[in-house]
């Protein structure tokens, strides 16, 4: 009988050895060099599979590198901000193939393939899952496929339209006053200084969005967005290393800290959105903003939307819009500075539309150069 359960024991424990070799030899080499060839029959040039990183390597050594130069004052930062990628496109053409650790990667650089892509309706093309690590800095819509990212998108979209902006455009005044003001002091009784403007319009950027999207305040969302910076570096290693699944239950010394800081933003937002709960329940404040919306699409019958899924959008439009405006403001000064003559008629343009007044949703929409400005730094710096 004992000889039968070890036999028994013996040839489970080989069947189950035999499984999990099989499952590592499918998912780090068969399964990616089938990928590969059939990739290839398509006509589709790029990079060949590496085992276990894939261009991963190859992506953090073109960024470090590129990034130990001078940045040059010029319209080419291709180079510059996606080394690899803008290695890959002289070499393979606009659609060409490389390797994010096992999974092959389509890079297009053929704008109307990318316009295709964004525009697909179809439900052919979805997202790929993401490192459960790097998925700790933010989820939300940007994650959800199909008719949950449709109900997301619906639920959020009001907080963009026009006349919720406008409404908006008193809380967008004072951030910007508080800034002038804070660069007035800096300059002194010799009118001027040296300052950098990409921190300054991360600080303003942090303070439109707890303003106007949350309802809260300048150091509740400094505190997120500073969590935040830090989780981006975790978030980066992670993506640049290999993972394993299970990796993320692994009680490790950066683990701990990922978890500790997701924690803590996730405790910050919390109370801002308890406070905005009381809030909307003592009617001292309504669904003008973003979560506003949000709270109130939470408790519509027809949506599946939970605590957590409120939180992790936060989350999402925390990171993206702080990162982004702070970017599109950065890179319009620097247009400007190259451009010195269309920098004097853009102040010009706004001293005598505004003169000392305060901009309103009238007078800003008068702004036309300030705002082929902007136009123009989105062109040349795709951010």
């Amino acid at each position: 009988m004992e000889d039968f359960i070890f036999r028994g024991f013996l040839s489970s424990s080989l069947l189950l050895s035999l499984y999990v070799v099989f499952r590592v030899a499918h998912t780090f080499w068969l399964k990616p060099r089938s990928q590969e060839k059939r990739l290839r029959k398509q006509g589709i040039r790029g990079t060949s599979y590496k085992l276990l990183n894939g261009d991963m390597k190859e992506f953090a050594r073109s960024s470090k590198e590129a990034r130990s130069r001078p940045i040059a004052v010029n319209q080419e930062i291709a180079p510059r901000v996606l080394p690899f990628f803008y290695k890959m496109v002289q070499i393979y053409g606009k659609v060409s193939l490389c390797w994010m650790g096992t999974r092959p990667s389509l890079l297009l650089a053929d704008p109307e393939l990318v316009r295709l892509v964004l525009t697909d309706t179809s439900g052919h093309i979805v997202k790929q899952p993401r490192n459960a690590l790097v998925g700790l800095l933010y989820l939300g819509v940007s994650t959800l496929e199909g008719d949950k990212w449709a109900k997301r998108r619906r639920l959020m979209t009001p907080a963009f339209h026009v006349e919720r902006l406008r409404g908006m455009i008193p809380a967008f005044s004072a951030c910007c006053c508080d800034l002038v003001q804070r660069w007035k002091k800096l300059a002194g009784p010799q009118g001027s200084c040296e300052l950098d403007v990409a921190s300054e319009f991360n600080i303003l950027a942090s303070d439109v969005i707890a303003r106007a999207a949350f309802g809260s305040s300048y150091e509740e969302g400094k505190e997120i967005f500073d969590l935040q910076k830090d989780q981006v570096i975790l978030a980066l290693e992670a993506f640049y290393s290999i993972y394993f699944p299970g990796l993320r239950f692994i009680p490790s010394k950066k683990n701990k800290k990922r978890y500790s800081i997701d924690r803590e933003i996730k405790a910050a937002l919390r109370n801002i959105i308890h406070k905005k709960e009381r809030a909307m329940q003592n009617g001292d404040s309504g669904d003008a903003d973003l979560l506003g919306l949000l709270l109130q699409g939470r408790d519509d019958a027809d949506n599946d939307m939970k605590i957590e899924d409120v939180i992790e959008e936060c989350k999402l439009f925390f990171f993206a819009g702080q990162e982004t405006t702070a970017n599109l403001l950065t890179w319009t000064l620097i247009v400007l500075s190259i451009h010195p003559v269309w920098q004097e008629k853009a102040r010009e343009e706004v001293l005598q539309i505004c003169g000392k007044r305060t901009p309103d949703i009238d007078s800003i929409k008068q702004l036309r150069i300030v705002s082929t400005s902007f136009v123009h730094a989105l062109i040349y710096y795709v951010l």
